[in-house]
């Protein structure tokens, strides 16, 4: 079980940090690469801005000595990944109108006026966003090798969408 996390205590110890007592995490900026580190009540904490999957490992125990050279009593008790997100870029072929009318439509949306680009979730329960540029954000994803086989699947299904004739 993890100690619970006196995010003004952090605050007042840890450099790069914004906190605002409202909120329920603390905001701070890991240098010298500026990740994004959360950390909540809970004791836990969140990590965004990495650009590989090796940098993970790495990162964790900066923050965790971090917060020790601050005397905070942490322990690392599992690194657990829950959520990756990953971009990618496509050459699209046809239109997001008409890739969405070929697409199943209990799998994807596409609603231009509310937002540029068209959603679609793979039986896998991971989130795609493709934008018009070609540009996808994939979400949802816990293990590196089931986001490549399923970018990869992705990407055919969209390859696979021809002009409207």
């Amino acid at each position: 079980m993890n100690e619970p996390f006196d995010l003004e205590l952090l605050a007042s110890k840890l450099d790069n940090t914004e906190f605002t007592p409202s909120k329920v995490w603390l905001k701070m900026r890991l240098k010298p690469n500026n990740e994004y580190i959360a950390f909540y009540a809970s004791g836990k904490f969140l990590i965004t801005g990495l650009k590989t999957f090796n940098d993970v490992e790495d990162v964790v125990k900066r923050v965790v000595k971090k917060l020790k050279e601050s005397n905070i009593k942490v322990e690392l008790e599992e690194i657990k990944i829950t959520n990756i997100v990953i971009t990618d870029e496509i050459e699209l072929k046809t239109p997001l109108d008409t890739v969405i009318n070929s697409l199943d439509t209990k799998y994807s949306s596409y609603e231009p006026e509310q937002f540029p680009g068209l959603f679609y979730k793979d039986s896998d329960g991971i989130s795609y966003t493709l934008f018009s540029s070609g540009k996808i954000i994939m979400t949802g994803v816990k293990n590196l090798e089931i986001a490549k086989n399923n970018l990869k699947n992705f990407k055919d299904l969209i390859n696979s969408i021809g002009y409207d004739k």
